[in-house]
């Protein structure tokens, strides 16, 4: 069967327009759905990090679709991004679409995977696959929406897709490199991230909750076990079970809860530890790491001051602790929250598109995670709507991964009718 042609909307009205570009998309659905297929079947885990191959695979795809008008940047030949632009006959705003081209890696729990990670496998109206929701749909989602606009002669304004490597573990080779050598400017930034927790576009995510990672180091007395108990010693080990159940008790952040978080504050205790030499010696010291998850409001002196407090009392309550904290470098350290106006005109445009796609409107949130508003909005000053698109971040860096196949399609379709509502 022949696929119909992109479409030819001059002279109609938006609504009409936006209707032939959800039946354009119908009638592309198995193609968009192979493409979805080809992106998870050419792995890109992150590390060791090379988005090359996943890279020549939506080159080639965009060459199909005669979308040619993009570049790739890169600041390591082995790390591309691409930028693709639409670009309308008449003047008005720049709208950002981005999604990341990375995956995490299998992991240590490929033996939990009840499908093969790296081939999409189809079942029960879900896509299997290692970055199937996070966010390979979303990638075949905004391409396919950007196919769907091509030919109409009259949007207002200018559609860049920026399709992003090193999301993964930093962004330093991706988003954070196009904003430091200024590669994109636009007025508003629509993040395709998985938008689900529990459920498939169960929210739409006005900002995401900052993270701070930092280290709480302990110091003791080394020396032989066999007379702990004759002279004085501290247990550098012991003190760090201490330190951390005084935290689960005790430690919290001032702050004014957020509407639209109901999740508050995630603090992660002991995600990483160490202490000790070996047997037969008293441990001299001893660390833990955590990593917190803040809201808006929360700063990273506020965070400080609060860790800082907490350590002194237990200090005055037990003389024997030597402890310290210590943040780790960059954005590990710290990176901020983010949020946007409701009345923003992607996030209104979102609302209209999800009405007429799903049937409803997905209340407001905060995304629990961080993505790459950090860089867009953060440092490049342009809001940034960082999380609305297929999957669920539940099912993200674990085993049997999945996305609906009804949510991919559907959300080619929100993307394309957003664009709509913000280019006219």
């Amino acid at each position: 069967m022949k696929e119909s042609s992109p479409i030819s909307a001059s002279g109609l009205s938006v609504d009409r327009r936006a209707s032939i570009a959800q039946g354009w998309l119908d009638s592309r659905r198995a193609s968009l759905l192979d493409f979805c297929y080809g992106l998870i079947e050419t792995p890109s885990p992150n590390p060791p990090g090379d988005e090359r191959a996943v890279m020549a695979v939506i080159c080639e795809e965009l060459s199909r679709l005669g979308l040619s008008d993009y570049e790739i940047i890169a600041s390591d030949p082995r790390r591309p991004n691409l930028l693709l632009w639409l670009r309308g006959n008449h003047t008005g705003p720049v709208l950002l679409y981005n999604a990341h081209v990375d995956t995490k890696p299998i992991g240590d729990q490929r033996d939990r995977w009840e499908t093969d990670p790296l081939k999409a496998t189809l079942k029960e109206g879900r896509i299997y696959g290692l970055g199937a929701a996070d966010m390979k749909a979303a990638v075949a989602a905004f391409v396919y929406a950007l196919a769907a606009l091509k030919e109409d002669t009259t949007l207002r304004g200018t559609i860049c897709l920026a399709l992003t490597a090193d999301e993964e573990a930093g962004s330093r080779f991706g988003a954070g490199y196009l904003v430091r050598e200024g590669k994109v400017n636009a007025d508003m930034v629509l993040i395709g991230e998985p938008s689900g927790v529990k459920r498939e576009w169960e929210f739409l995510h006005l900002g995401h909750r900052g993270s701070s990672c930092f280290k709480i180091k302990l110091h003791g007395t080394q020396g032989h076990s066999s007379i702990s108990n004759l002279i004085p010693t501290v247990n550098a080990s012991l003190k760090m079970a201490e330190v951390m159940l005084a935290m689960r008790n005790d430690f919290h952040v001032r702050v004014t809860p957020h509407p639209f978080c109901q999740a508050g504050i995630t603090l992660n205790i002991g995600v990483h530890a160490r202490g000790g030499v070996f047997y037969g010696v008293t441990p001299g010291y001893a660390e833990f790491g955590c990593d917190i998850r803040v809201v808006p409001g929360v700063t990273r002196q506020g965070l400080e001051r609060d860790l800082h407090a907490f350590l002194e009392q237990l200090r005055q309550n037990d003389p024997s602790l030597d402890v310290r904290l210590e943040f780790e470098e960059g954005p590990l350290g710290w990176t901020e929250p983010t949020e946007v106006n409701p009345d923003l005109p992607i996030v209104r445009a979102l609302q209209s598109a999800s009405q007429v796609v799903l049937g409803h409107v997905p209340p407001f949130s905060l995304y629990p995670a961080t993505t790459d508003s950090a860089h867009f909005q953060t440092k490049a000053g342009i809001p940034t709507v960082p999380s609305f698109g297929p999957g669920m971040i539940s099912l993200a860096h674990g085993p049997n991964e999945w996305v609906g196949i009804e949510s991919t399609i559907q959300a080619a379709k929100i993307y394309a009718l957003a664009a709509y509502d913000v280019l006219n």
